[in-house]
């Protein structure tokens, strides 16, 4: 499974609350409705949590840098092969460069950063047969 993540960034002339606004109202229905022809097997948004008291604590624990980005998005695809080949085909290209023009009315792609990865399942584990540990007899 090929998973792309994108850590986004507003554009400077806009609110959190009109950035959250179109990404959810307007880029979300944009990209299901081009799901199947980008072979796309989930989305998902992920935006920070408005609580600046919470978010400072759990970076004051670490010594790390505050959030520079506005909210992730996650987006799964069957392998990159499959990722590739969709995104070749006349359909595929047209959705691709919908999706790309309506990022750049919410989006500063230039201050986002971009990268595909593969998961690991640490919790929950990996599925593994349960012994049966009762003894019948």
């Amino acid at each position: 499974m090929l998973k792309l993540i994108m850590c986004v960034t507003r554009r400077a002339d806009l609110t959190r609350e009109q950035f959250d606004h179109h990404w959810i109202e307007h880029h979300a229905p944009l990209v299901r409705a081009h799901q199947r022809v980008l072979g796309i097997n989930r989305y998902v948004q992920t935006i920070l949590l408005a609580n600046p008291a919470a978010q400072m604590a759990i970076q004051a624990s670490r010594g790390t840098q505050a959030v520079d980005f506005d909210g992730c998005a996650e987006l799964w695809w069957d392998s990159l092969d499959a990722h590739l080949a969709a995104r070749k085909t006349p359909e595929g290209a047209k959705a691709l460069q919908l999706l790309i023009e309506d990022e750049r009315r919410f989006v500063d792609l230039g201050r986002s950063q971009l990268w595909y990865g593969t998961e690991r399942s640490i919790i929950p584990e990996e599925y593994q047969p349960a012994t049966n540990l009762t003894h019948r007899g």
